[in-house]
């Protein structure tokens, strides 16, 4: 092939050939397209996340016993996957089901073991995750992807400050940690939601307060605070992110040209697109 090749960022070291040299370009090459496409991957690992937590439900209607226990398994360490605060598929009407606890009790379901409950043929199957959970990932699938057509359209989107993120987290804390003191203490804050009554009028079904299926307060709280969660950390990170990798890319494409002048490449690099 071409000359030996000394590397950029250190002439002095003794010049890289044959292979060797070969693979630090190819390196550098795969570490130039990731800085080019990091919004691509993290909106790809996100949708990969929640595409898992859709096939798990699909394998258990199946039949596909163990390969969906597999995904329900490994989900399971990133979510409390309990069945009152989950999405259901599958059920013989079709569509999206959620169910109150009392109800899934009534189905014999150990109420010291709800987790453990993935469906059945009757109520259909749970999603992998809650369903605040597919809010929250949902909610930065969908900024991510709005801010992936604004940087398109070239239109800036300045970091979100701190205090910003904290304000579009917070919500999502309180109402998970609320949840959390009421299920370990079992004062019924959280069971009742009697706080509401005062914003919501008295006119709601004592179901909008007390339930956890879709529609009630619950639910609907976990969806709202999930999609801003998502929200805040999409526009606080992602611009700071694309920042750091410009730097990186410039770079990278410097020591690419430098590298491939030194090496006699027939073809000149072509930058990959922005």
């Amino acid at each position: 092939m071409g000359s030996n090749w000394t590397s950029p960022a250190n002439p002095h070291q003794p010049p890289l050939t044959g292979r060797t040299r070969d693979f630090v370009l190819m390196i550098q090459k795969l570490v130039y397209a990731f800085t080019r496409h990091w919004l691509f991957g993290l909106n790809a690992v996100v949708f990969l996340y929640l595409f898992g937590a859709l096939v798990a439900p699909t394998l258990a209607a199946a039949h596909q016993n163990g390969a969906a226990n597999v995904l329900y398994t490994a989900y399971g360490f990133t979510c409390h996957q309990l069945p009152e605060r989950s999405y259901f598929l599958f059920a013989p009407g079709g569509g999206i089901h959620t169910y109150n606890e009392d109800l899934i009790l009534r189905q014999g379901v150990d109420s010291d073991n709800r987790r453990a409950f993935r469906g059945d043929a009757e109520m259909g199957y749970k999603f992998a995750v809650s369903d605040r959970m597919v809010s929250m990932y949902g909610g930065t699938l969908l900024a991510g992807l709005l801010y992936a057509l604004l940087r398109r359209l070239r239109v800036p989107v300045p970091p979100l400050p701190f205090w910003g993120l904290v304000l579009l987290a917070l919500p999502m804390g309180i109402d998970g940690f609320t949840h959390l003191i009421d299920d370990v203490t079992g004062i019924g804050w959280r069971a009742t939601n009697a706080w509401a009554v005062p914003i919501f009028g008295p006119q709601m079904a004592a179901d909008f307060y007390t339930g956890t299926d879709w529609g009630s307060l619950n639910s609907l709280l976990r969806l709202v605070t999930g999609l801003l969660f998502g929200l805040g950390t999409v526009w606080f990170a992602y611009p700071l992110i694309g920042l750091g990798f410009e730097d990186i890319a410039d770079q990278a494409e410097r020591q690419l040209a430098r590298a491939e002048e030194k090496s006699e490449v027939e073809a000149p690099l072509r930058p990959l697109p922005r």
